[in-house]
């Protein structure tokens, strides 16, 4: 089996709930049908590691295929305020990238 960096997925949840679920393209979500649900496709984006074609426990970046923007998705969940959903959205994928630089330590030595 091949594993992926990236797949066709979409995220879906309901609208009083702070999360999204990754589900595979072609799965069911149990509220299609009903408008008291976000559903978005688009394509993950693995961070670090490679996933089974099938997983739905990936850890990386959503882009949503009609606004373009991004989402960070942790262990398959992107987490959002369900009062403000827009703050959870990057419209580049570089705004959630961090740089931390680890330094040394400084010793004092008294002469």
């Amino acid at each position: 089996m091949q594993y992926v960096l990236e797949k066709r997925a979409k995220l879906v949840g309901r609208m009083d709930k702070g999360s999204l679920w990754l589900l595979n393209v072609h799965d069911d979500w149990i509220h299609d049908q009903y408008g008291e649900s976000y559903i978005y496709h688009g394509t993950i984006y693995s961070s670090r590691e490679p996933f089974h074609p099938l997983s739905t426990s990936i850890s990386g970046y959503f882009q949503d295929e009609d606004t373009k923007k991004w989402i960070k998705v942790r262990n398959g969940v992107a987490v959002f305020n369900p009062e403000n959903m827009a703050d959870s959205w990057a419209a580049r994928l570089e705004d959630f990238i961090k740089i931390k630089f680890k330094t040394g330590g400084y010793k004092y030595v008294k002469k």
